[in-house]
């Protein structure tokens, strides 16, 4: 993963980190049904990004007050089920719902790994996509960019030459600025992840 920084400008509380999921250790689940890698999160727990794979069927924890964002790493479809009914999370398609739910999945075909998105609803909101064309975004107060296939070039005015490859990715805190996001073959995918906080009614 390479990249090079602009000295015109950096603010001071401004920051940018690269990671590789096949570097960060798992955490494994009490149920054994998965593990998690945490990728990113805010330092008071009010959010957090990770990935999970799912090896088996699994019953989600319940974590009241937050809202959650579920996108497939893959080209698998899982089943996901709770008291209000089924969702069906497919490839590229962020799927959403509310932290408070008893949610589970079925028994995958095979292991598959899901990137997991948390934030509680009353300090932020989340918008998750995915790119699959290049495209321009603007940083949110937080903003990660997670490479699902294919190789992605990473540029803005600060950011020069940054290339992300499959499970890696760049978190930018505090950036605000615009990104311009640009695929190299074909069946490149990238989720943009946008953490931003709830305005105070």
């Amino acid at each position: 993963m390479n990249a090079v920084f602009s000295e015109e400008r950096f603010e001071e509380q401004a920051s940018v980190r690269f990671f590789d999921c096949t570097r960060i250790a798992p955490e494994a689940w009490a149920n054994g049904a998965g593990t998690t890698r945490t990728i990113a999160r805010a330092t008071e727990g009010a959010w957090r990004v990770s990935l999970a794979e799912l090896s088996g069927a699994a019953k989600f924890s319940q974590f009241a007050g937050f809202d959650r964002t579920l996108t497939l790493v893959g080209d698998e479809t899982v089943d996901l089920h709770s008291q209000d009914g089924q969702l069906n999370a497919c490839a590229g398609q962020p799927v959403h719902f509310s932290g408070d739910l008893h949610v589970w999945v079925t028994l995958p075909a095979r292991p598959v790994n899901v990137l997991n998105v948390m934030t509680r609803r009353d300090t932020y909101r989340s918008r998750v996509s995915v790119a699959t064309h290049s495209a321009r975004i603007t940083s949110a107060s937080s903003q990660i960019l997670f490479c699902v296939a294919g190789q992605w070039s990473i540029e803005s005015a600060l950011l020069r030459d940054v290339s992300l490859r499959p499970l890696t990715g760049i978190w930018l805190d505090g950036l605000h600025e615009d990104i311009d996001m640009k695929p190299h073959g074909p069946g490149a995918q990238l989720v943009s992840i946008a953490i931003d906080h709830v305005a105070p009614r």
